[in-house]
């Protein structure tokens, strides 16, 4: 088990390092396998532990928003509930409301990629103040 201090990659160690310095994260993810693709569970792995104590660890408090799109009707609703489990084991500050699960995201964006649909702009919006607020209040 490479995860201790003094075992962890440089790649981990510096991952940890950025999210114990940031003020909070935001975490846009799509859905595979109605989960969390594997990439970003494992990252949240090496970072969410230290052995068995949770006080201090990077992700401990920490204000956290979620989003996702996919070209599916259900948008990444399983994924975005999989991440919110994990972040009840870490002991992080979630945004609840509001949720942000933009479905058939290809009819969202134009050809350059740009957000176009103004419910979803709004959406946006509305995650990102109230993750502002988490971090303002943790202060």
């Amino acid at each position: 088990d490479l995860d201790h201090p003094d075992r962890r990659p440089a790649a981990v160690a510096e991952l940890r390092r950025r999210v114990a310095a940031a003020d909070g994260l935001l975490i846009a993810t799509p859905e595979f396998n109605y989960s969390v693709p594997g990439v970003l569970k494992n990252a949240i792995d090496w970072i969410s532990t230290d052995g068995t104590r949770t006080e201090g660890l990077p992700l401990h408090r920490k204000p956290i928003a979620i989003l996702g799109a996919a070209p599916t009707n259900f948008g990444t609703v399983r994924a975005q509930l999989a991440l919110r489990q994990v972040f009840v084991w870490t002991d992080s500050d979630v945004v609840v409301k509001p949720e942000v699960h933009l479905f058939r995201s290809h009819e969202r964006f134009d050809a350059d990629g740009t957000l176009t649909d103004e419910t979803s702009v709004a959406l946006l919006r509305d995650l990102l103040t109230a993750l502002r607020t988490k971090i303002e209040n943790r202060a």
